[in-house]
């Protein structure tokens, strides 16, 4: 696992491929903000590939998941055996014969062959193998009721019957029509004709029986067993899963500073994925043999080659140290260098989201410019901006820029937002005066229940919101592409604070139409009360 270093015996007379691609990448990006493809040069070239090697040792291991079930039949294709200390010696012994056995070993090359990048990167993973899971089962009698499903009800204790709490077991109580008293008590001196006189009564609760059914076991006598729920067995079931834990391990002693930073941007385990040329083997007969007993078993060695270079490069007026790492070009060490170009647009853009003058004189600097397409076709977050821009402005200039062309968006669109806001609710108060005001609510929903007119009103309201919100956030939209004709745009844009002080003006004249009604609605005029209260 030592680190291979292989440098050139000269250095070279033109820059190397991955150099040069690095300084066009950079100038790309330069290009159109302040600088120019030639503003960007590369002063000092060191490129040289790097050789990691790694491996990847495997254990094997086993887990158990059990599971108790209130029944008394096993899951298809369980094994099942006839108790549950039989289960636990036939997992214990089904655990020992896979560790013990190497013929996992094939199925685990077989899963890492199958892999992407064939193991590599895969640092304490987790091999399962489906062929070696097991499920093993076993039934046993429910100790608790002893397999009859059902325990001796507590409340009754096993009569099914309870004694009538009205009566107390009498049968009879006070007669209910004379109050015990014996008399008919519309005509005194004369027997009461339920009771015959007698005072007393049939028990109404129990029909003069004396008892009542058990409200607990409904005069079963017993009551369904909570342990295994009324199946008279538990079954339980243990699911045995097989496979290898992964350890890949990569010494990376000496490497120089920026290619360490590389790598921890990469990832070790996305080396493979176009970064670096993986080639793998399997140990040798003798590697195995040197190996300690007790270790971990080695399965494969891994070596990576991929290019490395150290740039001494002048961006603009800047000199700069820049590491290159991977076939794919990953820039590490690169700083802000288009900030200080293009600081003139920036204050021009401050200008125009001060109102100060148009957004257009800060298009000298592209990044402006695909900052506003950005934020016209709803994609205005600072990660959008990053893919456009992952180097050369700190992600504060960029939150900056970001805030600054939506401000100078507002600003252009304020005076047709403040228009189709008043029309809105100018037309919003010309709705409810004709609804409220002059009564034809009424005629509209006569005969109608409260709850339901209670409805039809705030579907109202919400509906004009709705209609005035979308001609807003359409006015806006069709304001920008008039202005902004070559620039893709999202079917809503924002409508910013003017969009909410509508929204509020709209409610307060809804409320207000609804308190100077002539006839207010029966719910509007309970909620006032409420209110006044």
């Amino acid at each position: 696992m030592n680190l291979v270093t292989s440098p050139p015996s000269s250095p070279p007379a033109s820059p190397a491929p991955l150099s040069e691609r690095a300084r066009t990448r950079l100038a790309r990006l330069a290009a159109g903000n302040g600088l120019v493809a030639g503003d960007i040069a590369i002063l000092e070239a060191d490129e040289k590939p790097y050789s990691l090697t790694g491996q990847i040792e495997v254990s094997p291991f086993c887990e158990e998941e059990a599971k108790t079930l209130a029944s008394l039949g096993a899951s298809k294709g369980s094994k099942t055996l006839p108790s549950f200390q039989a289960l636990q010696e036939a997992v214990l012994g089904y655990k020992q014969a896979f560790i013990g056995t190497p013929d996992w070993i094939g199925l685990v090359e077989q899963e890492i062959e199958a892999h992407e990048q064939k193991g590599w990167g895969l640092i304490e993973a987790k091999i399962a193998l489906p062929q070696k899971t097991a499920v093993f089962a076993a039934t046993e009698v429910c100790p608790t009721c002893a397999g009859q499903r059902g325990l001796t009800c507590d409340q009754c204790r096993g009569q099914g019957i309870v004694i009538c709490t009205q009566c107390q077991q009498q049968g009879r109580e006070l007669c209910y029509y004379c109050n015990g008293r014996g008399e008919d008590p519309h005509n005194p001196h004369q027997p009461c004709h339920t009771c015959q006189g007698t005072r007393y009564a049939p028990c109404r609760f129990c029909q003069a029986r004396g008892h009542l059914p058990c409200p607990t076991c409904h005069g079963q006598r017993y009551t369904t067993c909570p342990a295994c729920k009324g199946a008279g067995g538990m079954t339980r079931e243990v699911t045995v899963t097989c496979g290898a834990r992964a350890f890949f391990t990569l010494k990376a002693a000496g490497l120089p500073s920026g290619l360490r930073r590389g790598l921890e941007r990469i990832g070790i385990a996305n080396l493979g994925k176009g970064h670096a040329d993986v080639i793998s083997r399997l140990p040798t007969k003798e590697e195995l043999e040197d190996r300690p007993k007790d270790k971990r078993l080695l399965l494969r060695h891994y070596t990576a080659t991929l290019p490395y270079a150290e740039l001494r490069m002048g961006l603009g007026k800047r000199r700069a140290k820049i590491a290159v790492v991977g076939k794919r070009c990953a820039l590490v060490d690169v700083p802000p260098f288009l900030e200080e170009p293009i600081r003139l647009w920036r204050e021009k853009l401050r200008d125009a989201a001060a109102g100060k003058t148009a957004i257009e004189n800060a298009f000298g600097a592209r990044v402006i410019r695909d900052m506003l397409e950005l934020v016209l076709a709803g994609k205005g977050r600072v990660p959008d901006i990053r893919r456009l821009y992952p180097f050369g402005f700190s992600a504060e200039a960029l939150k900056g820029m970001l805030t600054d062309v939506t401000h100078a968006l507002a600003r252009a669109t304020t005076r047709s937002r403040i228009l189709m806001a008043c029309l809105s609710v100018a037309g919003s108060f010309g709705l409810f005066h004709t609804l409220y005001g002059e009564g034809m609510r009424e005629t509209l929903l006569a005969g109608v229940k409260p709850p339901l007119a209670f409805g039809a009103d705030l579907g109202i309201l919400l509906a004009t919101v709705m209609v005035a919100w979308t001609g807003l956030s359409f006015i806006t939209r069709l304001w920008l592409r008039r202005r902004f004709p070559d620039f893709t745009f999202a079917l809503r844009q924002r409508t910013g604070k003017t969009g909410l002080w509508m929204v509020g003006a709209i409610i307060f004249i809804f409320v207000l139409s609804l308190s100077l009604a002539p006839v207010k609605p029966i719910w509007f005029a309970g909620l006032m009360r409420l209110v006044g209260k």
